[in-house]
């Protein structure tokens, strides 16, 4: 049995199909399926069910998974271990990001960081923070970056603040009368005086899902739902031309500029944020590169 096989069984259950796994590792679907059964009458025992779509472990199958994904997390670390002993620039960034995110946070750093590792390779995956958090657990990412409170951190996973990032309310320029202003000058909502209009709220997973029904809790109001969408961009379009309010994160204000200033609205005397933060399974290791990516991140956004 060698990493290759192992390889194989994990991606396959990852899959969940032989078809879709041959394409993701770049092998024939009869190859595949030749390699696990082989590796099926090594063990001496079935690893999956065939008997239905999708396939799924049997019992043995899940054994061999788990023990598969921890031999090759440590192969990895072991991989980056000695390169961090080699002179060099070398290094592998092995990085979870939601979508929309990642074209924020990584180019204002990526010339700095390539100056120093010229050489280093990145491995990128988007999501939504919860699908990453489940990739960062099963091995398949070294660090994520996303908001996340620290109240909610899962058990055994280690979290490094690298800025507060303030959330705004989002609708059209008059949306509002003036009585449901708390203060009309600054822009601030009163979101008792809302609570009927409609709200364009983010699926489930997405932070600012998590972040808005903590907003609705604090005030003690409950929304009403017009529709959930997949990004912020689209719900501030849909708020801005009218058909309801929403919540998105500063960077969405920054990326779509000046013309949309006036669209955004406070709900607090103070800033309301959400703490965007690297993460990463407790006594893992980060490499020289990934901890060098963190480190400009924290400079770059604390500023």
């Amino acid at each position: 049995m060698d990493f290759r096989e192992l390889q194989y069984v994990v991606t396959v259950a990852d899959c969940q199909s032989i078809t879709a796994a041959s394409k993701k590792l770049y092998i024939s679907q009869p190859s595949l399926s030749y390699a696990l059964n082989q590796i099926e009458k090594e063990v001496g025992v079935r690893l999956f069910d065939r008997s239905h779509q999708p396939i799924s472990l049997t019992e043995a199958g899940r054994l061999y998974v788990r023990t598969a994904r921890t031999i090759l997390r440590e192969k990895t670390e072991l991989k980056n271990r000695i390169s961090d002993l080699k002179e060099g620039s070398y290094g592998q960034i092995n990085l979870g990001i939601p979508s929309g995110r990642s074209g924020y946070m990584i180019p204002p750093i990526i010339n700095q960081f390539r100056n120093a590792f010229p050489n280093a390779e990145f491995l990128l995956q988007e999501g939504s923070a919860e699908e990453l958090m489940e990739l960062l657990n099963t091995g398949k990412i070294s660090f994520m970056i996303a908001p996340w409170p620290q109240k909610d951190i899962p058990f055994q996973i280690k979290q490094e603040i690298i800025f507060n990032e303030p959330v705004y309310l989002v609708a059209a320029k008059d949306a509002f009368k003036d009585d449901q202003f708390t203060d009309k000058e600054r822009r601030i909502i009163d979101l008792k005086k809302i609570s009927t209009m409609p709200y364009i709220g983010l699926k489930k997973g997405h932070s600012i899902h998590r972040l808005a029904e903590a907003i609705f809790n604090s005030a003690k109001i409950r929304p009403t739902l017009l529709l959930e969408v997949e990004n912020s961009y689209d719900a501030v379009l849909l708020a801005s031309c009218g058909l309801g309010y929403t919540f998105v994160a500063e960077r969405t204000k920054i990326i779509l500029g000046d013309h949309y200033k006036d669209y955004f609205y406070n709900y607090s005397e103070t800033p309301v944020t959400f703490p965007i933060c690297a993460m990463y399974k407790e006594g893992s290791y980060l490499n020289k590169a990934e901890r060098a990516f963190i480190d400009m991140m924290k400079v770059h956004f604390g500023k």
